[in-house]
């Protein structure tokens, strides 16, 4: 299970935020 990246990463690392959007994604798609 991947760690959601912290609010602070994620501001400074875009990689991260899209990371965070695709597993946001996953977790929807496999309710």
């Amino acid at each position: 299970r991947p760690v959601r990246p912290a609010p602070a990463e994620v501001e400074t690392n875009p990689r991260a935020r899209s990371a965070r959007l695709r597993v946001v994604e996953h977790l929807e798609a496999s309710r």
